[in-house]
């Protein structure tokens, strides 16, 4: 039987955009009085949270040797897994939060008009909270030498036809998967869902990514590494539930078969797996082998037998389904957890009452919940991204403390220690967006050029007026900032110290997601050699900063080297994008201070120059910053110069310095304090970036943590075991030169 609907009250629709109109509708004096927890929590998309736990690692890491190459690689295979705990753990186990088919893990962070997602009520409930990027998805980079050539670029049009309100204006059988019996009930999602609409952008700039076709180094089915992967995570957190969604569905099933007794309960949202019972799923409702009870060698030893749909079933699309014929074997290794099977109401996914008859008769607790029949109408395939998202998630809960939270006591609570590692957060809020945008059309459809991720954490004490945007070096991504092997990195002291803090996946980074129809060719796969030559200067005695060895087979350049994206070739488009999406960044959020590090120091002088007056500090770290003959000087493309330059010929250089008598001013870049910070076992000088910088009119220095009495560090400073001495450092600086408070 399904669920029967529970009594609900309506859900508030009192959303942030709302608290913000009223607001400013009224004066100010009055407003300041609507301040309330209640208000804010309106404001922000819900309560404060206090973090006690946020990081990242991958699981999976394998190394390979390309052909040709001398240096290994990581193979592909790895799979990217960031986590929050919150300070009070209200339940037992984790959940584990994994994404459809095209999408990452940003499908369950937030929504596509900018609420909270499910990850964050979640975290609010009292859950700790892990969620994944499958490999080739999202920060678990994907690359057409590994994963055996590109998927198709995703279309507005065709994820439009899938998620939102226009499939119900699709002919059955059309783009997408048609016109579902119940689309035209389809009104939760948070717009129109046309092409063209801000939610329908912010969606599709987070969707891509495959794991492959067997044409590329890997030849393992997805499904196993998806098996593997899972395995190796839970081994690595202990018993969880397992949340999954659309064509990543199955992927809870092959983990409790490879670990039964560390799967606790499995949610599937949506999933695709309906009446492919014994069919093109072999062994029941996965490929892979399962063990039953009594065994067999080969699935084509259990009998089947084929059930029709109810008529009100079949109404809704649900087509026959195969049940075992009795006596029926059992799931061996499901029985002792709970499955729950959740569908909404105008998805193209059908109910699906065959996977949850087949899993009963094979023994296993299994319930099927449609939102329509518990009184919760008009929802998409995105549910978790819809208006009423806080609604769809409740029976959820609910279901979760009736059949799977009450089987353990809650875990102890480890006392909180202040240390340079913490990674607790005490957060007004946090989330996600997406700005650099631009629509092209191709054969396929309208695809979308220059997305770029942008992650956002806002302290509860905030004090400082400017936010701080931080921005990753050559192949990396966010996570640079995000701290090592599950310590704090400087974005977690940014946000300790007060800051607004913003961090960033340039354009074909980590989660924005690289396709050549949008960016062109793609530079080859990252090898170890490319980076270990800089983590080693760090690992040496003196004043060793690098804890691990810097060799292949260090624990610590494995999680470092799986993040590793391969870049552009075309390094004056990327440039052209980074300048288009910092612009809209500082337009969304105002003026700001602008970190950069490594072969992303360019940005920084790009956005400057892209939006003048609103930079209020540069502080590069070791940023690539070039002054080649015949080209533009420190950016591949062209600055603002007073008198104004039309070719890079026009510069005469000598040593850094402009040498044929009329010099020209960077006409945007004026009055910004800025900081060259280099470490002291580093290749990279200071020295002729600031003299070009003085000499063109900046307020430039160079910071070296030499003579700070600051020895032993590298290239990748803000990962070394004095992360937080050189933070406090570069801290001081900038403050000196932008007070905290006006």
């Amino acid at each position: 039987m399904r669920s029967k609907p529970p009594s609900k009250s309506a859900p508030s629709e009192f959303t942030r955009r709302d608290f913000m109109a009223t607001s400013l509708a009224v004066p100010a004096g009055i407003a300041g009085l609507m301040a309330s927890p209640e208000a804010v929590a309106a404001a922000t998309g819900g309560p404060d949270l206090d973090i006690a736990e946020w990081s990242f690692f991958w699981v999976g890491i394998e190394r390979a040797i390309m052909p040709g190459a001398s240096s290994p690689v990581v193979n592909g295979k790895q799979m990217y897994v960031e986590y929050q705990i919150p300070a009070k753990v209200r339940h037992p186990y984790p959940i584990v939060l994994v994404h459809g088919g095209g999408g990452q893990g940003l499908d369950w962070m937030g929504t596509p008009d900018g609420r909270r997602g499910w990850a964050t009520i979640l975290l609010e409930e009292g859950y700790k909270v892990y969620v994944v990027d499958r490999p080739g998805h999202g920060r678990s980079p994907y690359h057409p030498d590994l994963h055996g050539g590109w998927p198709g670029a995703q279309t507005l049009e065709s994820i439009s036809g899938l998620f939102t309100p226009q499939r119900a204006n699709l002919p059955a059988g059309g783009r997408g998967f048609g016109n579902s019996p119940n689309a035209k009930l389809h009104n939760q999602w948070p717009g129109t869902g046309a092409v063209g609409t801000p939610e329908l952008a912010q969606l599709v700039a987070s969707q891509g990514g495959s794991f492959g076709n067997g044409m590329g180094l890997i030849k393992d089915s997805q499904v196993s590494v998806w098996q593997k992967n899972g395995a190796e995570m839970l081994d690595k957190i202990g018993p969880a539930i397992i949340m999954t969604h659309s064509a990543g569905g199955p992927f809870g099933f092959y983990v409790l078969e490879a670990r039964p007794k560390l799967v606790k309960g499995i949610v599937v949202v949506e999933g695709a797996q309906g009446s492919a019972v014994f069919g093109p799923n072999r062994w029941g409702l996965i490929n892979l082998p399962v063990e039953l009870d009594p065994p067999v060698s080969d699935p084509t030893q259990v009998k089947v037998k084929q059930v029709q749909p109810t008529e009100a079933d079949a109404k809704l699309g649900i087509g026959p389904y195969n049940i075992q014929e009795e006596p029926a074997h059992k799931l061996k290794n499901w029985r002792d957890c709970a499955i729950c099977i959740y569908t909404s109401e105008a998805s193209f996914i059908t109910p699906n009452p065959g996977a949850v008859a087949f899993l009963k008769q094979a023994g296993v607790h299994a319930e099927e919940i449609r939102l329509a029949d518990i009184g919760i109408h008009g929802n998409g395939h995105l549910m978790m991204g819809e208006k009423n998202n806080r609604e769809t998630l409740k029976p959820i809960l609910t279901w979760l403390d009736k059949n799977v939270n009450h089987l353990a006591p809650l875990p102890k609570t480890a006392p909180r220690r202040k240390s340079d590692d913490s990674t607790e957060m005490k957060l007004a809020d946090q989330g996600y967006f997406w700005v650099g945008m631009e629509e092209k059309k191709i054969p396929a459809g309208t695809i979308l050029v220059g997305q770029t991720f942008v992650q956002y954490l806002k302290p509860q004490q905030k004090r400082h007026r400017f936010p701080i945007v931080l921005i990753h070096g050559g192949a990396g991504q966010g996570t640079h900032y995000m701290g090592i092997g599950g310590n704090a990195g400087w974005a977690h002291y940014f946000v300790q110290a007060g800051y607004d803090t913003y961090i960033m996946d340039r354009v074909g980074h980590g989660r924005a997601i690289y396709h050549p129809d949008a960016l062109g060719p793609i530079g080859p796969v990252f090898t170890y050699a490319s980076i270990t030559v800089d983590f080693k200067r760090a690992a040496v005695e003196p004043n060793r900063r690098w804890v691990g060895t810097a060799d292949v087979g260090d624990p610590l350049i494995d999680q470092f080297q799986a993040g590793q994206n391969s870049t552009p070739t075309d390094n004056a488009l990327a440039q052209k994008l980074w300048a288009r999406a910092g612009g809209q960044l500082l337009d969304k959020i105002g003026p700001a201070i602008v970190m950069v590090h490594s072969a992303g120091g360019p940005a920084s002088w790009l956005i400057a120059n892209e939006r003048p007056g609103m930079v209020k500090a540069i502080l590069n770290v070791e940023g690539a910053s070039p002054m080649l003959p015949g080209a533009w000087p420190l950016t591949a493309i062209p600055l603002v110069y007073d008198p104004p330059v039309t070719d890079p010929s026009q510069f005469v250089m000598k040593d850094g310095i402009q040498a044929d008598g009329s010099v020209k001013k960077l006409k945007n870049l004026q009055g910004i304090p800025i900081a060259y910070i280099v470490a002291e076992r580093s290749t990279r000088r200071a020295e002729p970036v600031v003299t070009f910088l003085k000499q063109a009119g900046c307020d430039a220095e160079a910071l070296n943590l030499k003579d700070k009495g600051i020895f032993g560090n590298g290239h990748f400073m803000m990962l070394e075991s004095n992360r937080k001495v050189v933070f406090d450092a570069i801290r001081g600086w900038l403050e000196s030169k932008v007070p905290p408070k006006a």
